[in-house]
């Protein structure tokens, strides 16, 4: 779809000079503004206004500026379509032969409104009359600077501007093949984009390959599919393609693209490591997208060594009406990680390290904007040290973070944990919500967590608790909590806090059994 975007900017005003230069091959140039806005209003449909400046000249070659051009045709009798400078530059030769080779055209600030109506079909997609044949007509550099389109969506009752188009496009033909590259904004994120395609098919198709390489996050997208107008309508479907990319480079001490440093609370910081570089994650998988709906009817997520992969299957969607949301559904063998939140050598980072790099690999995940629904269901997730069995998840985007309808996974120590809540990750890293902890054993459990386990740790058989939280940096509070320390059983709340201006403090209120106090002692302070 973006391509014939581009194209529209092009293409139109290529074959409207065509008309007005090459019929007739001699040219009144004292009337050329007006043959130029007669041919260009009958070809396109709608009026064409040359607002300001218009020169042409035949020799050296032929060559043309039009400045404040305008097409009618937009809502509230607004211009469908602006430029404020077109120009153009074709070869002499072929031109007097009637063939056109434009080795220049350049188009500064073009500005275009596109709909697309409650049935899909885009009120520019039609085929412009033509006494040419496209295949006639070739462009060595087309360039534009600083365009904009503003699309229309009636099914979803939305509108998309595409600003700040600065590329470079060339087409053997106005039939193709033609290939863009350059830069852009959608809806205020910036993006690199490639594009190439196919020569159009009698059926109005045409194979299209996009490449986007969004500046706010990690990671590379393609497509490779058919793209073409059916009943008025675009579609676009094929094969996609996204991977994690390094846009940081080396870090201020050489490190490569597999090394990060990671800061506890303590103030302490460790350097990890995944050794050997790790080619990132990747998704790949069929699509298929109209005005309505973005499907994907498969798709496989891969981490870890190219030749020994983990992997996890699925599929997804995109509603694009009125209502919009999204539904993801995974499920997998075992998926591995890069190492953030295991150290350097495989083990010994404590369990504030470890949120450190949770911390940090959800604050660069993509947000969504748009209501939706994951569920994830795996048999193991691997992050250096750490095997994490049995995962179940169930979230939807909130403002601010996640909400966690339910969250379950075998941890180290036979500990199981269940959590729902909500999971903040913008202004502050935390949850808040019900969590379960069953620890089956409790020092293989501490053994993960800590560098240290302590002896009256080793002594439980088992541990565990069950508790409201509010979970923050700064703060740690369980209430109506249901405490396990081996065969003793407790109830009541503890609060923890570390604030900034005074010293660390915890208060305990406990009602139960015979207490040990130094396995209670030694358990909370794995969590406090």
């Amino acid at each position: 779809m973006l391509a014939r975007l581009f194209v529209i900017f092009g293409g139109l005003f290529v074959l409207v000079l065509c008309a007005a230069l090459v019929v007739p091959y001699f040219i009144d140039w004292t009337g050329y503004r007006a043959d130029f806005e007669r041919e260009a209003s009958a070809i396109l449909g709608r009026k064409v206004t040359v607002q300001g400046d218009a020169t042409a000249r035949l020799l050296p070659f032929p060559s043309v500026t039009f400045s404040n051009v305008t097409v009618a045709g937009g809502a509230g009798g607004q211009p469908a379509m602006t430029v404020e400078t077109f120009s153009m530059d074709a070869e002499l030769a072929p031109f007097l032969r009637g063939e056109v080779l434009i080795f220049d055209m350049r188009l500064v600030r073009p500005k275009a409104t596109i709909d697309i109506a409650q049935d899909g079909t885009v009120d520019w997609a039609m085929r412009p009359s033509s006494p040419f044949d496209p295949s006639q007509i070739s462009i060595e550099k087309l360039t534009i600077t600083e365009g904009q389109i503003a699309l229309r969506h009636a099914a979803g009752g939305r509108s998309h501007l595409i600003s700040e188009i600065n590329s470079t496009i060339s087409a053997k033909s106005l039939a193709g093949p033609w290939r863009m590259d350059g830069s852009l904004r959608l809806d205020g994120l910036r993006t690199t984009v490639a594009a190439s395609t196919g020569k159009a098919g009698a059926n109005g198709e045409m194979r299209l390959r996009l490449r986007a390489n969004p500046d706010a996050y990690p990671l590379v997208m393609e497509t490779d599919g058919n793209a073409g107008i059916v009943e008025g309508a675009a579609v676009y479907s094929g094969q996609f393609k996204i991977s994690g990319a390094d846009k940081n480079g080396a870090d201020k001490n050489g490190a490569g693209q597999n090394s990060a440093e990671l800061r506890g609370t303590d103030g302490e910081t460790v350097k990890v490591s995944a050794g050997k570089p790790d080619p990132g994650f990747r998704l790949n998988g069929n699509f298929s997208l109209d005005h309505q709906k973005l499907g994907i009817d498969e798709f496989r997520f891969e981490t870890g060594p190219l030749d020994n992969p983990y992997t996890a299957d699925g599929k997804a969607s995109v509603d694009l009406g009125l209502k919009p949301s999204f539904a993801i559904e995974a499920n997998g063998a075992q998926v591995q990680f890069d190492e953030a939140v295991g150290a350097e050598g495989g083990a010994g980072l404590t369990l504030d390290q470890r949120i450190a790099g949770l911390e940090q690999a959800l604050l660069g995940l993509p947000k969504p904007t748009i209501p939706g629904t994951v569920e994830v269901k795996l048999p193991a997730v691997v992050a250096g040290d750490t095997t994490v069995r049995d995962v179940h998840l169930s979230a939807e985007p909130t403002d601010g973070g996640w909400s966690v309808k339910s969250l379950a996974a075998t941890l180290p120590g036979r500990a199981r944990l269940e959590a729902n809540g909500m999971l903040s990750v913008e202004s502050h890293f935390g949850f808040t919500g019900s969590l379960l902890l069953a620890v089956a054993q409790p020092s293989g459990f501490a053994a993960w967590l800590s560098k240290d386990v302590d002896e009256a740790i080793r002594r439980l058989p088992a541990a565990g608790f069950k508790a409201n939280v509010d979970l923050t940096e700064k703060r740690q509070a369980f209430s109506d909590l249901e405490l396990v320390l081996g065969k003793a059983k407790f109830s009541g709340r503890i609060d923890s806090s570390q604030p900034d201006d005074a010293k660390p403090s915890v208060l305990m209120r406990l009602e139960g059994g015979e207490l040990d106090v130094d396995g209670l002692a030694a358990f909370a302070s794995i969590f406090i």
